[in-house]
């Protein structure tokens, strides 16, 4: 065995490595030989070769490795090592680099085991951010995935949060391919960015990109060094991520404000608008104020770059002119009066004057004994009082029986033909 060797040092579970043995025959006749391919001491494969006198040959034998680890290859005939391999989960590759960008191709194998992958990625010199690891779930199956790692922020292919209210010190965008799935990331910043920015490390977050806005995800300083910060990030269910500082940016655009009555005195209603211009959703603390002090106050949620309508009230109780705010915005003005504080033994609210345009009612006694009878007579017949009624009636009576007498008299000279 003259010589043995192997086309790579490092490979992916499940693939495999190719090894080349050279046998040479320096006698004068030729002859056969067995070649035995060895890896930790076990023979994994033997063939058998003839040589001709004063010559050689070379034989090249693919040996697969399923699980991780290191593993010593050795090609006996009588023996010949050809070096050690290491069998990863997964490789990191840098396929491109300048002095803004780091593109790396992660390429995972086929392990029998639903652990993450953890794969440490080396940090460049004189970089002021840069990964240290980065680890995926993935499947039993093999994967390609591509990180591209920004030193500068504005040299990313996607939009990245800008402004007074954004502090990015870099981004990571991923390429993703089925069955593999971002888990988490450490990273490094150096200290001198963060005093330029003036941010303490404990405040940096990664922010995942969802649905084009920027959301925080969980962010822990892992350890601290004297030049720089390590940070580990869960990096789950996005592929794009901004370090740094993001905060969110409120104004209040509209107010108005509404009074009505209410049973316990007089409602007043105050309505505020609250825009978030920036990259993050933020929590919002409205306050309703009444001539300067504050009545009710509430906490609301607004996602970036949205706005969103904050309702607040309280009852005035006592008579005046109040000017209503909303935080440090004056909604307006509103005035109470003492009837409009009035309220009914029942908690409504009592009417300003008496009610006007009706007469008070009519009641009369009954006519009859306690036999039974008509009861009370109405106070009106078809618009007309009841006693008016009656008394035309008894005048009638009284004139058509004058009329008779009158008559009767006249019929006693048979004057007229007629008998009465």
């Amino acid at each position: 065995m003259s010589g043995a060797s192997k086309d790579t040092n490092t490979i992916l579970a499940g693939d495999s490595v190719n090894v080349t043995a050279t046998v040479q025959n320096t006698g004068s006749s030729g002859g056969a030989t067995n070649i035995e391919y060895v890896v930790n001491g076990t023979t994994r494969a033997t063939e058998r070769v003839v040589v001709d006198a004063g010559s050689s040959v070379e034989r090249t034998r693919a040996l697969k490795f399923d699980t991780p680890g290191t593993y010593r290859i050795k090609v006996q005939s009588p023996g010949k090592s050809a070096g050690r391999v290491r069998v990863k989960p997964a490789i990191v590759e840098t396929k491109r680099m300048d002095q803004t960008t780091r593109q790396l191709k992660i390429r995972g194998g086929m392990v029998p085991t639903n652990e993450p992958y953890v794969m440490n990625v080396s940090r460049p010199a004189n970089r002021s951010f840069a990964l240290q690891s980065w680890t995926v779930n993935a499947s039993q199956e093999a994967f390609t995935q591509d990180v591209t790692e920004y030193t500068d922020p504005s040299a990313a292919d996607i939009s990245v949060p800008s402004g007074d209210d954004a502090s990015v010190f870099g981004v990571v965008t991923v390429g993703s391919s089925d069955g593999v799935e971002p888990s988490s990331m450490q990273f490094a910043l150096n200290r001198s960015t963060l005093q330029q920015a003036g941010i303490a490390a404990q405040n940096v977050r990664v922010y995942h990109r969802v649905n084009g806005s920027w959301k925080a995800a969980e962010t822990t300083v892992a350890s601290e060094q004297p030049d720089r910060v390590v940070y580990e990030a869960d990096t789950a269910g996005a592929t794009a991520y901004a370090i740094g500082k993001l905060e969110p940016s409120f104004s209040v655009t509209r107010t108005s404000v509404v009074n009505e009555q209410a049973t316990d005195g007089h409602r007043v209603t105050v309505r505020g608008t609250v825009e978030n211009a920036g990259s993050s959703p933020g929590t919002y603390d409205a306050q309703m104020l009444v001539d300067g002090e504050v009545v009710n106050q509430t906490s609301v949620t607004v996602p970036a770059d949205t706005e969103q309508t904050v309702t607040l009230s309280t009852v005035v109780t006592t008579p005046g002119t109040f000017q209503i705010g909303f935080n440090d915005v004056n909604a307006g003005e509103v005035q109470v009066t003492e009837s409009q504080l009035q309220t009914d033994e029942n908690g409504g609210a009592e009417p300003k004057t008496e009610p006007t345009g009706t007469e008070t009612a009519v009641q009369t006694e009954p006519t009859v004994d306690g036999d039974g009878g008509l009861g009370p007579l109405p106070a009106t017949v078809m618009g007309i009082s009841t006693v008016l009624v009656i008394g035309g009636l008894l005048g009638a009576l009284l004139l058509f029986g004058v009329v008779i007498v009158l008559l009767r008299r006249g019929g006693s000279r048979n004057d007229s033909g007629f008998e009465l």
